[in-house]
């Protein structure tokens, strides 16, 4: 090292005397091969610097790959569990919807047969909401038609149409109708009383009727109920409270079944 530090000095004195024999107008061959071998070995160290950064740079980038493999392959140790677990699920996924398809096509007949079941029911039952209901089958047949609607609406749908029309069963109703009795058309307010009765009382209060399920009629009803119907039209109607009326109910007997 001494050596080397020595021929440095020894290198510049001897630049440094050829510049002042330069700048002075002298030189010799000696000066200026001694400046060219300075020159030569700055050019070397400079490329000898380069090369040594680019090492570097190199070394750094070979190990961030290194580091970058090791992680890539943890995380595919992790990640192949759940590529199998995921596999497992589409496999059962595939399996329900081709068991779906087959209960679709399964659901379809059951569906028409309960409608028609429903509209059957409704034109045996007792003569309230008509139009209302039976506009509520033809929605629904209209319904099992349609291709954009899917099966599990579909299916809703239907159920939801026979727990309304459980629910009438259930509860007072009341609501305003045109009758037609012996060829004379008259406007009444109809009672319906669950599914047990129905009654209709003339908007002027002069007539109270009763529908007879075994005759498919409406038939005259005495006079002394005539009160409490108009009662039980404002308790159905929640204008009144409730409180307990008396009428003529139909025995079983004289149902239709």
């Amino acid at each position: 090292m001494l050596k080397a530090a020595a021929l440095t000095g020894v290198l510049i004195a001897a630049g440094s005397a050829s510049l002042e024999l330069q700048a002075q107008g002298g030189g010799s061959p000696a000066i200026d091969a001694t400046v060219q071998a300075n020159n030569a070995a700055k050019a070397a160290q400079a490329r000898i610097d380069a090369l040594d950064d680019q090492t570097r740079s190199m070394l750094e980038r070979y190990r961030a790959a290194i580091w970058q493999t090791q992680q890539l392959k943890v995380y595919a140790e992790q990640v192949e569990p759940l590529l199998a677990t995921q596999e497992a699920e589409r496999a059962a996924l595939a399996a329900q919807a081709r068991d779906l398809a087959t209960n679709t096509r399964d659901l379809t007949p059951l569906l028409l047969k309960m409608i028609d079941s429903l509209d059957k029911f409704i034109a045996l039952d007792l003569p309230f909401l008509v139009a209302e209901r039976k506009e509520r089958i033809v929605s629904l047949k209209r319904l099992m038609t349609d291709p954009a609607v899917t099966q599990g609406e579909k299916y809703r749908r239907v159920v939801e149409a026979y727990r309304i029309e459980a629910d009438y069963g259930r509860v007072f109703g009341a609501e305003r109708m045109e009758l037609d009795t012996q060829g004379t058309k008259k406007l009444v307010d109809v009672l319906r009383v669950g599914r047990t009765a129905m009654y209709a009382l003339t908007l002027d209060g002069r007539e109270a009727l009763a529908w007879d399920a075994l005759k498919k009629a409406w038939m005259p009803l005495a006079e002394q109920h005539r009160g409490e119907i108009r009662e039980a039209l404002r308790i159905a109607r929640e204008t009144a409270a409730p409180l307990v009326v008396s009428l003529p109910v139909p025995t079983p007997s004289a149902v239709k079944p």
